[in-house]
């Protein structure tokens, strides 16, 4: 009896679904689909069992739950940014900035990428808000990179899906390859003396390739 009144407080509590993406979160990018337990879950959620089916439906359907909630994290916070106002070099400068800043702090975001990228994306083209989110963060890049070009602080006008590409590869590059390259470059690249530099460097490597005229902060 004392056990079922327990159980019934901790699914009752504020936030259970929450705590459940959280915790299945943190599982998948532990053990990938396959190999996450529920059991696990709900243990480091303090709920039952039964809240994951409640919530969610099945395993599947929360593994899901957590890709959407990844994808919307980041896509409310690049939405809520204040830099897509500023003139263009520096709207792409600071969205560089900002997605070298975000994937460095959320390493869940890449771990659940990779869980599924190794599962071939199967479960995240289920997610119908993913790509509808990723259509506005495209959008606002659209009118930059056309505001750019008119003024000419561009030159070249790519496509804002490959563009993006190219940004989130050079801002990710030294986490997912962080311990091999560490070996290979023979230095820590979690230090501020390696990610300082390295996040202006990726800012230049951008704007150098939309050409254009040098930025009011001298970044060219």
């Amino acid at each position: 009896m004392e056990s079922t009144t327990l159980d019934r407080e901790a699914d009752s509590a504020p936030g259970v679904q929450e705590r459940l993406l959280i915790a299945g979160t943190a599982e998948f990018v532990r053990h990938g689909f396959q190999g996450a337990s529920i059991s696990a879950i709900v243990g480091a959620a303090n709920c039952n069992v039964r809240m994951v089916y409640h919530y969610f439906g099945n395993k599947l359907g929360l593994y899901r739950a957590c890709i959407a909630r990844a994808y919307g994290h980041l896509r409310d916070a690049e939405a809520q940014a204040a830099f897509w106002n500023a003139p263009p070099r520096d709207a792409i400068a600071e969205l560089v900035r900002f997605t070298f800043d975000y994937m460095l702090n959320y390493p869940e975001f890449q771990g659940l990428m990779r869980v599924e990228n190794m599962a071939d994306g199967q479960h995240v083209r289920e997610v119908g808000s993913v790509n509808d989110r990723a259509a506005s963060l495209f959008g606002r890049m659209n009118t930059v990179l056309d505001d750019g070009l008119r003024d000419g602080s561009f030159q070249h006008r790519p496509d804002a899906g490959a563009l993006y590409l190219s940004i989130l590869g050079l801002c990710t590059i030294h986490i997912a390859n962080r311990h091999t390259m560490q070996v290979v470059m023979g230095r820590d690249l979690a230090c501020a003396d390696f990610l300082v530099p390295r996040r202006e460097e990726v800012v230049r490597i951008v704007l150098a390739s939309l050409g254009g005229a040098q930025g009011p902060q001298g970044v060219a």
